[in-house]
């Protein structure tokens, strides 16, 4: 039972994390973010360090309101990555707000670039074996 409170702050604080990275991310102030889901800014900071857990239709504003799938807030539990890794998450959040055929576009874009880059090295470290 304590493991099961344990990993819900955990899961609260992360979501937090992602919801300030957000905020800041779109230079809004706690109170502006506040404004416009109509709760304090109070609230927000709670929301943001995980004192308070977002309930999924608040979750859901947050995220229509950032401009990001609600998804973004669950990426963790595809694949953990460090939530203080700033540029990861900015990479995350404007991936997740552009539209889905643009992402899977993107993606496939991204493997052929993994795949030339492989080939690439390959090539180099081959023509390095042959000259010795």
């Amino acid at each position: 039972m304590e493991q099961a409170r344990n990993e819900n702050l955990d899961f609260n604080a992360n979501l937090g994390k992602k919801l300030s990275f957000l905020r800041q991310n779109r230079k809004l102030s706690q109170g502006e973010l506040g404004d416009l889901l109509g709760v304090r800014a109070q609230q927000i900071h709670k929301y943001e360090t995980g004192e308070n857990r977002l309930s999924a239709e608040r979750l859901k504003d947050c995220a229509d309101l950032l401009g990001v799938s609600i998804n973004y807030f669950f990426i963790e539990k595809l694949a953990p990555f460090n939530t203080e890794d700033t540029e990861l998450l900015q990479l995350v959040s404007e991936f997740y707000s552009v539209p889905s055929d643009v992402r899977v576009e993107f993606l496939a874009l991204v493997r052929k670039l993994r795949q030339f880059s492989q080939q690439f090295q390959s090539s180099i470290t081959d023509k390095d074996i042959k000259r010795k």
